[in-house]
């Protein structure tokens, strides 16, 4: 270890947990099999020595730059920081190397929440596997949290339970579905808005899950079936029902009434501008009420769950959307904390999270959505990446 190199892992986040200073390589591997953190308190002197090793450096070049300090302490504590893996030697330096060329395009934050939340153990006794299911509901007690939200004394619309009927073959909506940008102005029908509301948010069963509570079934898949999303709509042009941001009460099948000025040029404003969520007859404002998944799921890994929630409920939209007709778009390029605002939320107990449309489509002769082309002539060549084999081989 004398003369070996290492430098500080570019991979490493600094924080304040639990009144400790800690450090973690969000990139070290972790065992599935046993529980370990890779997590470390730190003190003044751990960071000021990760600073000394910025670039490559030996520790007896570094001990000396420390004359304060005893080599045999010093040469002790890099050994720590190297078993914590703070500090990389050459070979897990190039694998780290690697990692940030094939994620170079994407900041930090997203290296970290992915890369700090894989190999979860699920297995056993683990600490996840106590905090998510009953168990751990039984040992800490508490209330679950409501199923349902609702503003009880704002005015509501009532939609009609008379739905549209799904009758087209399910291949054939699903090959018909695509994303749409272009609309004709037309307004939604008040049918078509009340069945897709109802097969996309609303519960289609109910079950006891015991010390977990009464759940709700919806026809999207949940993790848990926590069903953390809530759904809010702009209505910009739905026949019957009075333009304005409402909050959809899947219990009551409703429309809540949370803001009557909201309108184009304010959603204009929350999608930055978008050319395609603007001409919309209606939008939907996904928001994730976080107690519902945290009451069961009480580790950071369920946050991915709650990510492909939302994708699940997404695919369920489009396909009813255009099922009875519409065209659908998602998207999630909006402007987080101003929609929070304009929907009532803090973004800490609930916070947006997702966002669909539709409306009337402007369709090409094709049957395809306007504005989009159906490639012809293609070189096969453009869509393979060549085999490393034949590269080597020149071609």
């Amino acid at each position: 270890m004398t003369q070996a190199e290492f430098r500080r892992a570019q991979t490493l986040m600094i924080y304040w947990h639990d009144g400790e200073l800690t450090a973690e390589n969000y990139l070290e591997s972790r065992s599935t099999d046993s529980e370990a953190d890779n997590a470390v308190a730190v003190d003044g002197q751990a960071v000021e020595l990760l600073e000394y090793f910025t670039d490559w450096s030996t520790v007896d070049k570094v001990a000396a730059g420390l004359g304060e300090f005893d080599a045999g302490s010093v040469h002790d504590a890099v050994g720590a920081l190297v078993d914590a893996g703070l500090l990389l030697d050459r070979t897990a330096a190039e694998r780290e190397e690697r990692f940030l060329r094939a994620w170079r395009d994407w900041g930090e934050e997203a290296r970290f929440f992915h890369f700090g939340t894989r190999n979860t153990i699920y297995t056993g006794d683990s600490l996840e596997q106590r905090r998510s299911d009953a168990r751990w509901v039984r040992e800490t007690g508490g209330t679950p949290p409501a199923i349902f939200k609702s503003y009880p004394d704002a005015p509501r619309v009532y939609l009609p339970r008379a739905f549209l009927p799904l009758a087209d073959p399910f291949g054939d909506v699903l090959t018909r579905r695509r994303t749409h940008r272009v609309f004709t102005g037309a307004a939604t029908s008040l049918a078509q808005l009340s069945t897709v509301l109802f097969y996309t948010f609303a519960p289609m069963q109910l079950y006891d899950a015991g010390d977990l509570g009464t759940l709700m079934l919806r026809t999207s898949p949940c993790g848990g079936a926590r069903h953390e999303l809530e759904g809010y709509v702009a209505v910009l042009d739905v026949q019957d029902v009075p333009p304005g941001l409402y909050h959809y009460n899947a219990e009551a099948h409703a429309l809540e009434l949370v803001d009557a000025a909201f309108d184009r040029d304010r959603l204009h404003r929350l999608t930055y501008e978008s050319e395609m969520c603007t001409p919309s007859a209606f939008v939907c404002f996904v928001t994730v009420v976080f107690e519902r998944t945290m009451y069961k799921y009480r580790h950071s890994r369920a946050l991915r769950v709650t990510l492909l929630s939302a994708g699940h409920l997404g695919q369920t939209f489009v396909l009813t959307s255009t099922a009875v007709g519409l065209g659908a778009w998602q998207s999630a390029a909006f402007r987080d904390e101003e929609l929070d605002s304009a929907l009532g939320v803090d973004g800490f107990a609930e916070g947006s999270l997702y966002m669909f449309g539709a409306g009337d489509p402007v369709l090409a002769e094709t049957g395809m959505p306007a504005g989009i082309t159906r490639a012809r002539l293609t070189d096969p060549a453009r869509l393979v990446a060549p085999h490393p084999a034949d590269e080597r081989a020149g071609g």
